[in-house]
């Protein structure tokens, strides 16, 4: 299914990404043959922010990371300042970035630098704690490495993303592009098989993996836990920190789940989730619905702040906003309501199909994991797109509403056979 012509790869079908949202070929092209070659800056208000320590403030740092996750950043940050952090949002690893992190504490330690082994963080101030509501969106800049002329596919994206056609799916990145795994164990874990999760989590290949991985992961396959650890890289935290608990208490498998930092075990859940919106919203575009703009029955948020974020949710019933406003599709958690919508008609068949129910997010054995859901507009919201010619192929620049995919863009425009090798 693609409703546009052009099959999407099984690497796609993988994260429900099943449709294109415009029309054109496939064409060569990779990004991030250096991580210079894509750069995200965070948009961000930092209101209140001031020079000198105050009662009630907190330290906040300016983070300059590369070809690191945001969540190792913030380890490092916290051992650095004396206090766990905030963020507001994670961040590619294999990308130049800029973001912002603060103190929780208001005891928290303010060195004027921090310096890691590929981050570094400069105090700019003291204000509250940073948070996802400071976040309006990010900014990317980003090289598309090709020797073909894909100026006219550039303007026809922009095009597209500015009439809001381009589908805001979540991108190959809240997946991994190898085998799927995330999403695999997040529905394990809403399905309360926890021995499944942990086994998809030490036993389940990945694709390009060297030859010691490929037996670590074969020893946790028959229960060797211990005699895995000697294989698994110092790299690989999380499958260490998981069979080394089975190892020591064989049959806990919710005990070593909780092994796997609580933010990390959230985000494999959030997969899941993810998987469910990017099939029910590929459904929707291949059937042909508009989703520039709500229509009665819709529920439905205005788009505020320049066109990047949205406002409150609108029920079914509410006639569609006078101004500008943005269609929303349900993310599935046990607060799911089958509205009827355009979109929940296609959200219904996918639950019935993945044989789970929105009360499944509701993980009674893990609280800490269970979601209820929410909602998430269905076009990608999008301001100041520019692209540039250049020898090594098109600079694209453009402003993404927060929790949005740089990457939702570039796929529509490369419409990649193999995601993975392209840079994704």
């Amino acid at each position: 299914m693609s409703g546009r012509g052009t099959v999407p790869p099984p690497a796609d079908v993988e994260c429900g990404l099943l449709a294109y949202s415009t029309p054109g070929g496939r064409h060569s092209g990779r990004i991030r043959s250096t991580s210079g070659d894509f750069l995200v800056r965070e948009l961000i208000s930092l209101e209140g922010l001031v020079k000198e320590r105050a009662p009630g403030l907190v330290p906040v740092y300016e983070v300059n990371k590369s070809g690191v996750d945001t969540l190792h950043v913030a380890r490092e940050m916290a051992d650095a300042i004396k206090s766990e952090v905030n963020f507001a949002g994670l961040k590619d690893k294999q990308a130049d970035v800029v973001q912002y992190m603060s103190a929780r504490s208001t005891r928290a330690s303010a060195p004027p630098e921090v310096k890691g082994a590929r981050f570094e963080a400069k105090l700019v101030g003291f204000s509250r704690p940073v948070t996802r509501a400071m976040l309006s969106g990010n900014r990317f800049r980003i090289l598309v490495e090709t020797e073909e002329d894909l100026g006219g596919e550039a303007e026809a994206c922009f095009s597209a993303c500015r009439e809001r056609r381009v589908a805001n799916f979540f991108g190959y990145q809240r997946f991994g592009l190898r085998g799927g795994v995330n999403r695999r164990v997040g529905k394990a874990i809403v399905s309360k098989d926890f021995a499944d999760a942990t086994g998809l989590i030490l036993a389940q290949g990945r694709e390009g993996e060297g030859e010691g991985t490929r037996e670590a992961r074969r020893l946790c396959g028959e229960g060797r836990y211990e005699e895995s650890l000697r294989l698994f890289s110092p790299g690989q935290d999380l499958e260490r920190a998981v069979a080394s608990h089975l190892a020591r208490k064989p049959g806990d498998h919710l005990g070593a789940l909780r092994r796997v930092p609580i933010q990390l075990r959230r985000l494999l859940v959030n997969s899941y989730q993810a998987y469910l919106f990017n099939l029910a919203l590929s459904a929707a575009v291949a059937d042909g619905i508009d989703i520039s703009r709500p229509k009665l029955g819709d529920n439905w948020a205005p788009v505020m702040d320049g066109g990047l974020r949205v406002g409150r949710v609108h029920g079914v019933r509410e006639p569609p906003f006078e101004g500008d406003a943005a269609p929303l599709v349900q993310i599935v958690g046990y607060a799911y309501r089958d509205y009827g919508s355009r979109f929940d008609r296609h959200l219904a068949r996918v639950i019935e199909e993945e044989g789970i129910s929105p009360g499944s997010f509701y993980v009674k054995e893990a609280e800490e994991v269970s979601s209820e859901g929410g909602f998430r507009q269905a076009p990608l919201l999008s301001a100041d797109l520019s692209f540039e010619r250049v020898e090594r192929g098109v600079v694209m620049e453009y402003s993404l509403g927060k929790g949005e995919y740089a990457t939702a863009l570039l796929r529509e425009l490369l419409k990649p056979e193999s995601p993975q090798e392209a840079g994704f």
